[in-house]
């Protein structure tokens, strides 16, 4: 078993291998795990506001004025999914280096995510595709709220809202639908939205 700094120093001052583990136990092992988590909240932190700053480049090279309420929409969505994705990654990790440092064995723990994500994976198929059409729909500002656009078998309607699962909008004759996002295959948007767009 490999030990720790703590471990070694209190060993060479000839206190015994169980006041060593004790030592390594109550100090080192918590100590490691604050360590890790405060480096891990900076991170976090650090991550989200470079996601937010690198949206905010790309939306003043957008083609969309970078001061109308469209575009603002749109950076505001991208840059809170940015920011989540930063800190879902930076958080997961820590945690498995906290139960690194623990002493938990992760080889079965990872085994068994392993094979648990590739069963949710299967499962999640038609989510994860939308999730990640909604995103390109949003970054490629294909549509907007306000616009009326024509999608496969829908009627045609006025976009209400669009989130990276969904888009609703509302047909002429009233009836909202709710489309998600990863069975668009051929859409249209009419000129009419185009020519009112600031």
């Amino acid at each position: 078993m490999r030990h720790g700094f703590l471990y070694e120093l209190v060993s060479r001052f000839g206190l015994g291998a169980s006041a060593a583990r004790t030592a390594d136990v109550l100090l080192a092992r918590p100590l490691a795990v604050v360590a890790l988590l405060i480096g891990a909240a900076v991170l976090s932190r650090v991550g989200s506001r470079l996601a937010r700053r690198a949206v905010q480049t790309l939306q003043q090279r957008a083609p969309i004025r970078p001061g109308s309420p469209r575009a603002e929409l749109r950076a505001s969505t991208l840059s809170q999914v940015l920011a989540t994705l930063v800190r879902v990654v930076v958080w997961s990790m820590a945690a498995l280096l906290v139960l690194g440092v623990v002493g938990l064995n992760l080889a079965p723990l990872l085994a068994g995510a392993g094979i648990a994500g590739i069963a949710i994976g299967f499962g999640a198929q038609t989510l994860v595709r939308d999730v990640l059409t909604g995103f390109f729909i949003l970054s490629e500002d294909q549509y907007g709220v306000g616009d009326v656009i024509t999608v496969g078998s829908a009627p045609t309607g006025t976009v209400e809202d669009i989130t990276l699962r969904i888009t609703r909008l509302r047909s002429e004759d009233g009836v909202v639908w709710f489309v998600p996002n990863g069975e668009i295959k051929l859409l249209g948007r009419h000129e009419q939205a185009l020519a009112e767009e600031p």
